[in-house]
């Protein structure tokens, strides 16, 4: 009887599931998108024991910030969708969020705010943070990638081959020719839960000088920025604030 009473509660809490969040965190665990994941996490683990709290701007899938809250981070976050249960719900800009943070986390969110709005909205992600920024945002590059897999009948020791042995892989990234802009009304007819991309990294008015730049200009030094190897969709940048 009890067994009967724990499946009945388990059907009722998986029918409860918002089928929009359901299918949000089942599109990001394709293995493209999940490598962007590793590099989220990877990119804070490697900063050592500087970062011990974070606030994550729109945790979307949810997967960042429950993996790093395993890892015993202090994880918060802010989120405009209540579904997520975020510990700020509303606006990041506007909400009254008292606290600061070792590093705030904004992944691919901002592009769903005019560029004109940007400025602000990266000054207002260095304010929340103690130390660092981490962003990533959609991207609109070329990529070629050359692979081949040398097998050991090929490549034999005796010969002084052996270092051939394995995987070897070629990739490089460009942004020209730069794709067109997009009106604002393609997008925002865009009937899913990550509408509307106003602008990307990479289209004509938007190259990734532009955006560096203005990373800059809000009291940010960039430490570095990447493409995602694996998915050049994915464009990643960390900052630190500037001592003022």
């Amino acid at each position: 009887m009890v067994a009967n009473r724990h499946r009945i509660s388990r059907f009722e809490l998986v029918s409860e599931i918002d089928p929009g969040l359901l299918e949000e965190r089942q599109w990001a665990l394709e293995e493209r998108r999940f490598s962007s994941t590793r590099i989220q996490l990877t990119s804070v683990t490697d900063l050592g024991d500087s970062v011990a709290s974070i606030l994550e701007i729109g945790p979307g899938s949810g997967y960042f910030s429950s993996i790093m809250k395993s890892l015993n981070y202090s994880v918060k976050t802010a989120d405009i969708k209540s579904r997520t249960n975020p510990d700020y719900l509303g606006d990041f800009r506007e909400a009254q969020i008292p606290e600061k943070f070792d590093l705030v986390a904004a992944f691919e969110m901002l592009q769903h705010l005019p560029y004109t709005d940007l400025p602000a909205t990266l000054t207002k992600l260095a304010e929340l943070s103690n130390k660092y920024v981490l962003i990533s945002i959609p991207s609109r590059v070329h990529r070629l990638e050359l692979s081949i897999e040398v097998p050991a009948m090929l490549a034999p020791r005796r010969l002084g081959l052996g270092w051939l042995r394995g995987k070897h892989s070629f990739s490089a990234t460009w942004e020209w020719p730069r794709g067109k802009d997009r009106a604002k009304e393609t997008w925002e007819g865009r009937e899913d839960y990550w509408k509307p991309h106003y602008w990307e990294v990479g289209r004509k008015s938007f190259p990734r000088s532009r955006f560096l730049a203005d990373v800059e200009s809000a009291g940010l030094r960039i430490i570095w920025h990447k493409y995602n190897p694996q998915h050049t969709h994915h464009l990643f940048v960390l900052a630190e604030k500037v001592a003022s």
